[in-house]
Formats: C-alpha cells, sequence, structure tokens
C-alpha cells in the first residue's frame, strides 16, 4: 500500500448517526412587551407536545432538547420522518387553528423537515449541530417558505411546510407517508447572501387566500370541503399505531409569527416493524 492511500485513509471519519431535528421559533416575538415572552415559549412548547401526543408520537424519544427563549429544539429518531409529515403536521396545523381562535396572539408557524448526519455529544457544547441543521434553517428562512405563509390566508393557514429533495424521495415518494405526492409542489429554496439554493417540496396542510391558486392546494381544498360535518370543528385526532420502516434521517423545523400582537396584553419506543 503506498503512502499517499494510507495517509487518505488516516483522514478519514466514519459518518456522525443520522439524526432528525424538530424546532419551533415565534417570528416577531420582540414586538411583543417582555412580560409575554415566557407564556409565548410555554404555550409553544404545550402546542408542539400535545400535537405529538395526538400523533401517536408522544414516546418518541427527544434528543439534545432546549428552549430557544422563543422556541423549542430537539433530536428524533429518524425512523419517525413519514410521521413528521403526517400525522404530526396535520395534527399541529388543527391545533394551531383552535389556538387562534382564541384572545391570545394568534401563532401562524413555518415548519422545514431535512436530512443529514448529525454528531452527538451529550452534555457538551456544538452537540446536535452539523451542516444539516443549517441547512434545515436555511429551508426554513428561505424566499419560498416566507412567501407562501404570506400569501395564505391569516386565519385559514397556520402552518406550511417546506421537505427538503432527500426527504421527499425518502419519505414521500418512497410510499412511506400518507400524504401523497400530489399534495406537494416543487420550488427552489434560496436565501440571498447565504450562497444555499436547493430543489424543495412545499406541503400545506390547509391551504387558504392566494395559495388555492396552486393546484396542489386548490385539491387539497377540494378534499378538505367533503370531510366536513354539520361544520363542526375536527376533533384532535386519535393516537394511531403506525408500521415504518427505517430510512435515512430527517431534521424538522419550524418557525412561527405571531398576527395582531399588538391588541393583545424518555426511553424512545421502537417503531412496530411487524
Amino acid at each position: 500500500m503506498s503512502k499517499r492511500s494510507r495517509s487518505v485513509r488516516a483522514d478519514s471519519c466514519p459518518l456522525p448517526p443520522y439524526f432528525g431535528l424538530l424546532a419551533v421559533d415565534a417570528k416577531d416575538s420582540t414586538r411583543l412587551p417582555s412580560v409575554q415572552h415566557a407564556p409565548l415559549s410555554r404555550t409553544i412548547t404545550e402546542i408542539i407536545y400535545r400535537g405529538l401526543e395526538f400523533a401517536g408520537l408522544g414516546e418518541m424519544r427527544r434528543e439534545f432538547e432546549c428552549n430557544t427563549g422563543d422556541g423549542l429544539a430537539f433530536g428524533f429518531d429518524p425512523s419517525w420522518l413519514p410521521l413528521v409529515i403526517s400525522p404530526f403536521a396535520d395534527v399541529l396545523d388543527t391545533l394551531l387553528q383552535r389556538h387562534n381562535t382564541g384572545a391570545d396572539p394568534h401563532i401562524r408557524l413555518r415548519m422545514s423537515i431535512h436530512v443529514g448526519p448529525v454528531p452527538v455529544a451529550s452534555g457538551t457544547a456544538g452537540d446536535g449541530n452539523a451542516a444539516p441543521r443549517s441547512e434545515a434553517h436555511r429551508l426554513l428562512d428561505c424566499e419560498a417558505t416566507r412567501r407562501w405563509l404570506a400569501d395564505a390566508g391569516e386565519d385559514g393557514t397556520p402552518l406550511v411546510v417546506i421537505v427538503s429533495d432527500a426527504v421527499h424521495r425518502a419519505a414521500v415518494l418512497g410510499g412511506y407517508c400518507a400524504v401523497p405526492p400530489s399534495r406537494f409542489t416543487e420550488v427552489r429554496a434560496e436565501v440571498a447572501g447565504k450562497g444555499f439554493t436547493q430543489t424543495a417540496w412545499m406541503y400545506v396542510p390547509s391551504p387558504s387566500g392566494g395559495l388555492l391558486s396552486h393546484p396542489t392546494a386548490q385539491a387539497a381544498s377540494v378534499l378538505g370541503a367533503t370531510k366536513e360535518t354539520d361544520g363542526a370543528s375536527p376533533a384532535a385526532p386519535r393516537p394511531i399505531q403506525s408500521r415504518i420502516q427505517h430510512v435515512t434521517s430527517g431534521v424538522a423545523i419550524m418557525d412561527s409569527t405571531l398576527r395582531d400582537v399588538h391588541h393583545h396584553e424518555a426511553s424512545r419506543r421502537a417503531p412496530d416493524r411487524s
């Protein structure tokens, strides 16, 4: 073996394990009085936890969880990727709509889902930090995601989801996700000044406003209308038992916007593979 080949092997190292990342951030939270910042953080956390429970993901182990002041972030087993898209995003959409009928500041979320290897060093600085995590934030902050949420009706669409191409191929086109490929729209995810450009896919559980001009949104609107009964609010989905196959990894991140804020004062359960 040559010295060159030995040198190349010596410089290589194993990939870190694949993890999913889920994060929520409240945009424009600084517009709220300081006294409301802590309640906002608690509200977002409670909605996320409740959504996980209702979606059947309550026992999903949350890795390197941290409160970001105006949000929440944690890692999760990547085998849950299809269920993070659905039913979790759908349940979260319903919970946000219910929350926004109250007197508290309305919360609207942007969520991104990505994949990649993430190093884990529990209890040390940098735990969970890697390029996939940065890319997930770029997806969240890209013009396409912001534009879709802005184009949606404020009272009709509390959540938009952007899925990376890798996740779309593995979880959606692979047939593991309950949401069919026809409900996703291809977009170009770009962040000015960051040198970030990727193909991604948008999914909106409850499209409204300008989003209804999108073919996939029109189909979703018709589908939703056929499920309405007596005008009653949809019940919180019951926990489900799902069968999924372990795929590569996922990163899910959410960011929220607040509307009309000025007028308002575990061990992991293994998926059933039978």
